[in-house]
């Protein structure tokens, strides 16, 4: 009878999935002819400040310094949030949709051979709230040595902009968390708030909700904000730079050219792809690549380089004996969409990942290094929806799904997948052409160092360890211990087997970073180096990753260059001195002098 259910829950979903796409690209059409009939824009306007991105940082920015009384224009590829968007247990089916920027990296020769073409797709939002509309909600700060020679006052930012996150704990979880829980306890480890009160540890996730719905940055864009204009579906092309100082951008809006000027600075939030990309197309970045493509050189830095992602394995490699109640049939109740919508609670409140923990490898000092392996543990597989909309959203080929992961359609698999925090491995984004409209060309060169997939194997291990305690032995977890097709040549279990899996079944953790970073192309104060008026606040200055997910962190860089300029306004206003008011006092009075 279960069976029949599952597979009639197969059929509506399947049709459910392709009416949510086309709701979508209606949802944006319908946004573009609302934005073309009433585009009553003026050309060449000057503002205070430009933003460029309205994304995670972005819209932080925005609403700070318009807030502040500063006059700032925030520009926006994607459109408007249509309805239903903010329903967390939806957040896959926004990947690889119209509201996606639809990256995705070179071939890779080390990595990611059992996705298609060995390509990794990189989700990032292309509307309003960009990546926080797409991601997994999870808030996680990471280890205190993650920012201590880069952002000392991450503290301090978080205690005073918590407005910009609104964390909360969910309200609905499956069984699996506990089981988790009591299981890593077992083997010794900590459990507690990582977040407030351990460094390395386990715990139920905290998200960035409220009442059960998404809270996304683009919520700070309140209509009664005087100071602020935000225009959508806007193509940022370049910088406007006279010599090296920015004053403004030239962007196109549904086929109209169009320029705006900034006063006092443009601040690119595109994200660790889109900025980059923007800045080499207007001039700056490394020398003999923009000479390559006929680029007029303004400012040679080494902008695009250093990309790192956080990278996963451990697709569906646990299996229980029961059934969980995040699955089909029970987002396709009825009672389900009542909860959500009546009391915020129940299976559409889910974001999907339930329990997060940090733990040392074999290759880490455990005194000295942060942790360099998380677990991410998520109550669903890849396999749970018959391969109609997960395996399509990562890329996983027909072949590998058909071959390893369909046979878990009907059994309950979930994941407990580990995420390798800080790779050794780095890569860059290059342009394709001076074209604006051509993608970047993305080469992280995921697992080019050995040690990387050493770490991973490490996580792969600890898993195994956890799935036989006690606690997850009530569950009936056990080891999903069907070859994978191109590893038969090794026995199962040996060192040389999981290499080759982790090596296949490789995928980003969607927290790319580093290629503006601080101190290769920007200075403390998130200003690019070499220019004036010219600043970068996203995830491409993050100098390393931290030891978590990464929007927790954009969203303080956002809050920390917000009070950064708008401080070089009110410094004198300030009630209390610290050494590192004093030092930016310095700056900012030099600047104004200047």
């Amino acid at each position: 009878m279960i069976f029949i259910l599952k597979y009639f829950a197969f059929i509506i979903y399947g049709i459910l999935i392709f009416l949510f796409a086309n709701y979508l690209k209606f949802a944006n059409i319908y946004d573009k002819y609302f934005n073309w009939s009433h585009n009553d824009m003026e050309n060449s306007k000057f503002y205070d400040y430009v933003v460029v991105g309205a994304g995670s940082a972005g819209s932080v920015i925005a609403a700070r310094l318009s807030k502040a009384g500063e006059k700032t224009l925030l520009l926006e590829a994607g459109g408007a949030v249509p309805p239903f968007l903010n329903i967390p247990v939806l957040t896959p089916l926004f990947q690889q949709s119209v509201f996606d920027w639809q990256h995705v990296t070179v071939p890779q020769k080390h990595a990611c051979k059992g996705l298609i073409n060995n390509q990794s797709k990189w989700p990032m939002g292309k509307i309003l709230g960009g990546s926080s509309r797409l991601n997994y909600m999870a808030y996680v700060r990471g280890h205190a040595a993650d920012y201590s020679d880069w952002f000392p006052d991450l503290e301090e930012f978080i205690n005073t902009g918590n407005d910009s996150l609104n964390v909360n704990y969910n309200n609905w979880y499956t069984d699996l968390p506990e089981a988790i829980l009591n299981g890593v306890a077992e083997l010794g480890q900590n459990v507690g708030n990582i977040n407030r009160d351990l460094d390395i540890g386990f715990m139920k996730v905290e998200l960035t909700s409220k009442d059960g719905e998404r809270w996304s940055s683009d919520r700070l864009l309140h209509r009664d904000i005087e100071k602020l204009t935000v225009i959508t579906n806007a193509h940022v092309n370049k910088v406007l730079l006279k010599e090296k100082k920015a004053v403004g951008v030239e962007f196109e809006k549904l086929g109209t050219q169009l320029k705006a000027f900034a006063k006092k600075g443009v601040i690119l939030c595109a994200g660790a792809i889109g900025t980059p990309k923007l800045l080499m197309l207007s001039g700056i970045g490394p020398r003999d690549h923009l000479k390559g493509l006929k680029i007029e050189v303004v400012n040679n830095l080494p902008v695009g380089q250093n990309l790192v992602d956080h990278i996963l394995t451990g697709l569906d490699l646990v299996v229980l004996n029961t059934t969980l109640p995040l699955n089909v049939l029970n987002v396709l109740n009825p009672l389900s969409a009542f909860n959500y919508f009546f009391h915020g609670k129940g299976p559409w409140t889910s974001a999907g990942i339930e329990v997060v923990g940090t733990l040392h490898s074999t290759k880490s000092n455990r005194k000295r290094d942060p942790p360099d392996i998380q677990l991410m543990v998520m109550p669903v597989g890849i396999s749970q929806d018959g391969g109609i909309a997960l395996r399509k959203i990562m890329g996983i080929s027909d072949e590998v799904f058909r071959d390893y992961f369909s046979p878990l359609t009907h059994e309950t698999a979930v994941n407990i997948l580990p995420v390798l925090l800080h790779p050794k491995s780095s890569g860059d984004i290059k342009l394709q052409s001076s074209d604006p409209a051509d993608p970047p060309i993305i080469d992280p060169k995921y697992l080019s160092v050995q040690e990387d997939v050493e770490v991973l194997i490490d996580g792969i291990q600890f898993v195994k360890k956890l799935i036989k305690t006690r606690a997850m032995q009530k569950l009936g977890a056990t080891l999903y211990t069907k070859h994978y097709p191109s590893c038969k040549e090794f026995s199962f279990n040996s060192k040389e087997y999981w290499e080759c899996y982790v090596r296949h079944v490789t995928l980003t953790s969607y927290h790319p970073a580093g290629t503006c970073r601080i101190g290769s192309v920007v200075d403390e104060f998130f200003r690019v180096y070499n220019t004036e008026n010219l600043y970068v606040v996203d995830a491409s200055v993050l100098p390393v990753l931290p030891s978590g997910n990464i929007n927790t962190a954009v969203v303080m860089c956002a809050e920390k260059a917000a009070r950064l300029l708008i401080d070089k306004k009110f410094v004198i206003q300030k009630s209390q001195c610290h050494t590192t008011d004093f030092i930016q006092y310095l700056f900012y009075a030099s600047q104004v002098k200047n």
